[in-house]
């Protein structure tokens, strides 16, 4: 099927079944029970998690200490959190299912959340290459160089109202969305510096139906644990995703004629084997049916030797004298196997790239431009996959970290936050825009928008954008250098290089702070 296999994944989170909060997986932690303590009549609640990002920061861990949904009246269901951290950033604007639930029937107005041992990790981008900085739980009387709630305990309680109430009725199917606002929950000082303090800023609301269409997810991930399902009518076959890398909660996916199928030797579902890692872009309807738009499959899972899978983004590069990539650095967001005794997640990884080295493009329904994505064209910001043959660091001494010689390459779409600059000239759709990483280097970007790009927050178009207004743009990013297949397309708006182009699946113009 796939020309490449991988390790077994078992740190892919997607949600966090039962806990109807925001959050977007560990990386490292099983997913919870599928349902609330209850005998009674019941329904099915599909609760949808979005976080609004923030430029600075990379990872937000939190542990949820407990959970408990509200009904009106005041009474509390008792549901199980997770039982490891879960990373607040990881999701940045993108929508996900966070749970797949089984729940009382009645109406529910509240849910109450504890939290404890927060920790966030920024970008140190005055090294070089940049370096992750993790700010750990503040001990006792600490206040400095570590992370804390707004109290300056390890500990925060937060219940959260919404109105109108969410309804469950016996055999339906309701949604909840809960958004995290990291930019307004991360606090800085007057020079724009992370401080370390952290109030935790969370709004929760029913999902409203768009006709038969409940919600999203467009960034759903995990392993086929089978291709032989209960197939529900209308559609033409279904496979079975289990999240977290064979461990966690498994999904039934649903697929009819218009499911786009991607990947070496994957153009339907009859290519599909059990085993293989796939990112899915999905819909869930309002008979609570998960239904696949797009499905890209990677790699196959195997469980043995030092193979290993690492999602994250590429915060360092070396090329040769062509301007071909020679290695990157990686942060590491998400493991593809457990490793973290030997690359701690949100650590930099030493990736090097061979003149075999694979390359592909996810979400191909995206790169409409065909762009590549190859040597001359990997670059700083972009979020990747990459899988090969892990070689353990050494204590020394000197100390030596883990490096990984790269077998394939994997593009991933990711967001970018910044300020609009300009529309884009000559009959082209898109804008420029300003992003606020430091990775970009303050260069102008360019986004291209298409006629089913989708705009948010009170947009509907280019023509809506003005200086000035946060905008997060989701899609692919590709980085373009002076030299090669990478040189900068005239659409580009700018003469810059290197420079980056964005093929931009959503615009949302966030809410003024």
């Amino acid at each position: 099927m796939n020309r490449r296999t991988c390790v077994s994944l078992l740190a892919l989170a997607v949600g966090l079944a039962t806990l109807m909060m925001v959050g977007c997986g560990s990386g490292t932690s099983p997913l919870a029970s599928s349902s609330s303590d209850s005998t009674g009549p019941t329904g099915s609640l599909v609760t949808f998690g979005t976080d609004q990002p923030s430029c600075d920061v990379q990872s937000f861990v939190v542990t949820i200490q407990s959970a408990a949904l509200v009904q009106e009246g005041g009474t509390s269901v008792p549901i199980t959190p997770p039982g490891q951290p879960v990373d607040f950033a990881s999701l940045v604007d993108f929508t996900n299912i966070l749970s797949f639930a089984s729940v009382s029937t009645g109406p529910y107005n509240g849910l109450t959340l504890t939290l404890t041992s927060p920790q966030l990790t920024y970008l140190n981008t005055s090294s070089n290459p940049p370096a992750p900085v993790t700010l750990p739980t503040c001990a006792s009387g600490s206040t400095s160089g570590c992370t804390s709630f707004s109290d300056g305990s390890s500990t925060d309680t937060v219940n959260l109202m919404f109105s109108p109430p969410l309804m469950i009725s016996t055999g339906g199917t309701a949604g909840l969305v809960v958004d995290f606002d990291m930019r307004d929950s991360v606090q800085t000082d007057a020079n724009g510096n992370i401080t370390g303090v952290v109030d935790p800023q969370i709004t929760v609301s029913p999902s409203v139906a768009s006709g038969t269409t409940l919600g999203e997810a467009d960034t759903l991930y995990g392993v086929v644990s089978t291709t032989s399902c209960t197939t529900n009518a209308g559609f033409t076959g279904c496979f079975s995703l289990q999240v977290q890398g064979g461990v966690g909660q498994i999904l039934t996916i649903q697929v009819n004629n218009n499911t786009d199928f991607q990947g070496d030797g994957v153009s339907s579902l009859s290519t599909l084997s059990p085993g293989t890692f796939v990112e899915v872009d999905a819909i869930v309807d309002t008979s609570g049916d998960i239904i696949a738009q797009e499905v890209d499959a990677e790699e196959q899972v195997i469980t043995t030797g030092q193979q290993g899978g690492f999602l994250g983004k590429i915060i360092g590069a070396t090329y040769d004298s062509s301007g071909n990539a020679t290695g990157f650095n990686l942060l590491v967001g998400r493991e593809v196997s457990d490793m973290t005794s030997e690359v701690p997640l949100h650590s930099s990884l030493a990736v090097t790239l061979a003149a075999n080295t694979y390359y592909q493009v996810n979400w191909h329904h995206w790169n409409r431009r065909a762009l590549p994505f190859g040597p001359q064209t990997l670059g700083l910001a972009e979020s990747v996959a990459v899988f090969g043959v892990l070689t353990a660091g050494t204590a020394g001494p000197p100390a030596t970290p883990a490096t990984l010689t790269a077998g394939a390459v994997y593009l991933r779409q990711r967001n970018v936050l910044g300020t609009f600059k300009a529309a884009l000239t000559g009959g082209t759709n898109g804008f420029t825009m300003v992003p606020c990483g430091d990775l970009f280097g303050g260069n102008t970007i360019t986004v291209l928008t298409f006629g089913d790009s989708k705009w948010r927050g009170g947009l509907s178009g280019v023509s809506g954008l003005t200086p000035g207004p946060i905008i997060n743009v989701a899609g692919l990013v590709f980085f373009e250098q002076a030299n090669g297949p990478g040189t900068p397309p005239v659409w580009t708006g700018s003469s810059q290089s290197p420079t980056w182009v964005v093929q931009a699946k959503a615009v949302h113009q966030l809410p003024t702070q």
